[in-house]
Protein backbone atom coordinates (compact mmCIF):
# COMPACT_ATOMS: atom_id res chain seq x y z
CA UNK A 1 0.00 0.00 0.00
CA UNK A 2 1.30 3.11 -1.05
CA UNK A 3 2.07 6.06 1.65
CA UNK A 4 0.80 9.33 1.59
CA UNK A 5 3.83 10.96 0.44
CA UNK A 6 3.99 8.17 -2.31
CA UNK A 7 0.57 9.19 -3.35
CA UNK A 8 0.38 12.86 -3.43
CA UNK A 9 3.96 13.42 -4.16
CA UNK A 10 4.61 15.36 -0.74
CA UNK A 11 5.22 15.75 3.17
CA UNK A 12 2.39 13.93 5.39
CA UNK A 13 1.45 17.39 6.64
CA UNK A 14 0.58 16.01 10.40
CA UNK A 15 4.27 15.16 11.04
CA UNK A 16 5.50 18.35 9.07
CA UNK A 17 6.31 21.31 11.49
CA UNK A 18 4.37 24.08 10.23
CA UNK A 19 6.29 26.95 7.98
CA UNK A 20 3.63 29.49 7.48
CA UNK A 21 5.27 32.12 8.97
CA UNK A 22 8.67 31.27 7.44
CA UNK A 23 10.05 34.32 5.50
CA UNK A 24 11.21 33.70 1.85
CA UNK A 25 14.57 35.99 0.98
CA UNK A 26 12.79 37.60 -2.23
CA UNK A 27 15.12 37.44 -5.07
CA UNK A 28 17.03 41.18 -4.99
CA UNK A 29 19.06 40.52 -8.71
CA UNK A 30 17.26 43.45 -9.48
CA UNK A 31 17.97 45.55 -6.81
CA UNK A 32 21.80 45.31 -6.80
CA UNK A 33 21.41 45.36 -11.27
CA UNK A 34 20.09 48.89 -10.38
CA UNK A 35 22.59 49.88 -8.03
CA UNK A 36 25.15 48.86 -10.26
CA UNK A 37 23.49 51.11 -13.13
CA UNK A 38 23.71 54.07 -10.84
CA UNK A 39 27.38 53.94 -9.98
CA UNK A 40 27.86 53.05 -13.75
CA UNK A 41 25.17 54.19 -15.88
CA UNK A 42 27.05 53.90 -19.46
CA UNK A 43 27.42 50.37 -18.76
CA UNK A 44 25.85 48.17 -22.13
CA UNK A 45 23.55 45.83 -22.10
CA UNK A 46 24.21 42.23 -23.29
CA UNK A 47 20.29 40.95 -23.65
CA UNK A 48 18.90 43.00 -26.26
CA UNK A 49 15.61 41.52 -25.38
CA UNK A 50 16.53 42.34 -21.64
CA UNK A 51 13.88 44.11 -19.42
CA UNK A 52 15.28 47.73 -18.86
CA UNK A 53 17.22 47.94 -15.39
CA UNK A 54 15.69 51.45 -14.00
CA UNK A 55 18.95 53.41 -13.49
CA UNK A 56 18.57 56.36 -10.90
CA UNK A 57 17.95 56.17 -7.26
CA UNK A 58 14.71 56.29 -6.95
CA UNK A 59 13.84 53.20 -8.45
CA UNK A 60 16.60 51.20 -6.13
CA UNK A 61 14.33 52.69 -3.16
CA UNK A 62 11.43 51.16 -4.88
CA UNK A 63 13.06 47.53 -5.87
CA UNK A 64 14.43 46.95 -2.10
CA UNK A 65 10.80 47.75 -0.93
CA UNK A 66 9.52 45.75 -3.61
CA UNK A 67 11.76 42.57 -2.68
CA UNK A 68 11.09 43.44 1.05
CA UNK A 69 7.31 43.35 0.92
CA UNK A 70 7.58 39.85 -0.93
CA UNK A 71 9.43 38.75 2.19
CA UNK A 72 6.54 40.53 4.36
CA UNK A 73 3.66 38.49 2.93
CA UNK A 74 5.45 35.20 2.74
CA UNK A 75 5.48 35.75 6.62
CA UNK A 76 2.20 36.11 6.64
CA UNK A 77 0.87 38.71 9.54
CA UNK A 78 3.88 38.05 12.35
CA UNK A 79 2.27 41.62 14.02
CA UNK A 80 5.73 42.23 15.55
CA UNK A 81 9.65 41.31 14.49
CA UNK A 82 10.43 38.19 16.72
CA UNK A 83 14.07 39.16 16.02
CA UNK A 84 14.12 42.61 17.76
CA UNK A 85 16.62 42.15 20.28
CA UNK A 86 18.33 44.49 23.33
CA UNK A 87 18.94 47.77 21.79
CA UNK A 88 16.89 47.51 19.00
CA UNK A 89 12.98 48.44 18.32
CA UNK A 90 10.43 47.20 20.67
CA UNK A 91 6.88 46.62 19.63
CA UNK A 92 6.98 47.42 15.94
CA UNK A 93 6.94 45.08 12.74
CA UNK A 94 11.30 45.73 12.13
CA UNK A 95 10.19 44.59 8.09
CA UNK A 96 7.29 47.03 7.46
CA UNK A 97 9.39 50.17 9.31
CA UNK A 98 12.22 49.80 6.54
CA UNK A 99 9.33 49.24 3.68
CA UNK A 100 8.27 52.54 4.54
CA UNK A 101 11.40 54.37 5.09
CA UNK A 102 12.43 53.06 1.70
CA UNK A 103 9.01 54.28 0.01
CA UNK A 104 9.44 57.68 2.12
CA UNK A 105 12.73 58.50 0.49
CA UNK A 106 11.63 57.01 -2.90
CA UNK A 107 9.63 60.36 -3.40
CA UNK A 108 12.37 62.68 -2.29
CA UNK A 109 15.86 60.26 -3.09
CA UNK A 110 19.41 61.80 -2.31
CA UNK A 111 21.47 63.17 -5.32
CA UNK A 112 23.54 59.87 -5.40
CA UNK A 113 23.75 56.13 -3.00
CA UNK A 114 24.54 56.88 0.33
CA UNK A 115 25.32 53.56 1.62
CA UNK A 116 28.15 52.03 2.61
CA UNK A 117 30.55 50.79 0.26
CA UNK A 118 30.98 46.35 -0.35
CA UNK A 119 34.13 46.23 1.25
CA UNK A 120 32.16 47.39 4.58
CA UNK A 121 30.02 44.34 4.14
CA UNK A 122 33.07 42.05 3.14
CA UNK A 123 34.64 42.66 6.77
CA UNK A 124 31.61 42.93 9.15
CA UNK A 125 32.28 40.04 11.88
CA UNK A 126 31.29 36.94 11.32
CA UNK A 127 28.91 34.89 14.00
CA UNK A 128 30.18 31.06 14.33
CA UNK A 129 27.33 28.97 14.24
CA UNK A 130 28.40 27.18 17.49
CA UNK A 131 28.12 30.32 19.52
CA UNK A 132 24.50 30.54 17.95
CA UNK A 133 21.39 29.41 19.82
CA UNK A 134 18.30 27.81 18.37
CA UNK A 135 16.05 31.07 19.72
CA UNK A 136 17.90 33.32 17.63
CA UNK A 137 16.60 34.89 14.62
CA UNK A 138 16.96 37.30 12.12
CA UNK A 139 15.41 40.55 12.49
CA UNK A 140 14.34 41.06 8.59
CA UNK A 141 13.46 37.18 7.57
CA UNK A 142 12.63 36.06 10.75
CA UNK A 143 14.13 32.68 10.01
CA UNK A 144 15.78 30.99 12.69
CA UNK A 145 19.74 30.88 12.10
CA UNK A 146 20.22 27.49 12.82
CA UNK A 147 17.56 26.63 10.03
CA UNK A 148 19.75 27.52 7.22
CA UNK A 149 23.30 25.06 7.51
CA UNK A 150 24.75 26.99 5.64
CA UNK A 151 24.21 30.92 6.72
CA UNK A 152 26.29 33.48 7.15
CA UNK A 153 25.35 35.93 10.13
CA UNK A 154 27.22 39.13 11.01
CA UNK A 155 27.26 41.00 13.56
CA UNK A 156 27.32 45.19 13.12
CA UNK A 157 29.48 47.03 14.65
CA UNK A 158 27.12 49.01 16.88
CA UNK A 159 25.61 46.82 19.15
CA UNK A 160 26.79 43.10 19.74
CA UNK A 161 23.16 41.82 19.72
CA UNK A 162 22.86 43.38 16.33
CA UNK A 163 22.80 39.75 14.24
CA UNK A 164 21.81 39.23 10.69
CA UNK A 165 21.89 36.91 7.97
CA UNK A 166 24.42 38.50 5.40
CA UNK A 167 21.84 38.23 2.72
CA UNK A 168 19.07 40.06 4.40
CA UNK A 169 20.97 43.31 5.50
CA UNK A 170 23.37 44.04 3.08
CA UNK A 171 21.73 45.48 0.22
CA UNK A 172 19.99 47.60 3.17
CA UNK A 173 23.17 48.56 3.90
CA UNK A 174 24.49 49.04 0.59
CA UNK A 175 21.75 51.29 -0.13
CA UNK A 176 21.14 53.18 2.85
CA UNK A 177 23.85 52.56 5.55
CA UNK A 178 22.77 52.64 8.41
CA UNK A 179 21.64 49.64 11.03
CA UNK A 180 17.94 48.72 10.40
CA UNK A 181 17.70 48.26 14.36
CA UNK A 182 18.84 51.80 16.15
CA UNK A 183 19.91 53.51 12.81
CA UNK A 184 23.57 54.02 13.37
CA UNK A 185 24.75 55.83 10.35
CA UNK A 186 27.56 53.29 9.21
CA UNK A 187 27.90 54.86 5.58
CA UNK A 188 28.55 58.95 7.73
CA UNK A 189 31.48 57.10 9.79
CA UNK A 190 33.05 55.88 6.31
CA UNK A 191 32.74 59.10 4.80
CA UNK A 192 34.15 60.84 7.72
CA UNK A 193 37.15 58.07 7.97
CA UNK A 194 38.24 58.85 4.28
CA UNK A 195 38.11 62.84 4.46
CA UNK A 196 40.34 62.48 7.47
CA UNK A 197 42.64 59.61 5.80
CA UNK A 198 42.61 62.50 2.46
CA UNK A 199 43.56 65.21 4.63
CA UNK A 200 46.25 63.25 6.77
CA UNK A 201 49.16 63.36 3.52
CA UNK A 202 48.12 66.96 3.26
CA UNK A 203 48.44 67.84 7.16
CA UNK A 204 52.12 65.65 7.33
CA UNK A 205 53.53 67.33 3.98
CA UNK A 206 52.78 70.96 6.03
CA UNK A 207 54.27 69.91 9.40
CA UNK A 208 57.55 68.73 7.10
CA UNK A 209 57.77 71.90 5.66
CA UNK A 210 57.24 73.59 8.76
CA UNK A 211 60.34 71.60 9.81
CA UNK A 212 62.11 72.44 7.28
CA UNK A 213 62.34 76.19 7.79
CA UNK A 214 62.33 75.81 11.86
Amino acid sequence: MSTYEVEHNTTDPSTTPSTAHRRRRPDLSTFFATLSEISNPEASRHRQHAVPVPGDISAAFYSLAEALEVMRREGGDVGTSAGVQEGGQGGEDLLTTMIQSLLSEADTPPREVEGVSEEFCDVLDRVPRKSLKESQVCPICNNPFLEDEYSLVVQLPCHPTHLFDLECVRPWLRLRGTCPLDRTDFAKQEREKEAARRQKPADDEEEEWDGMYG
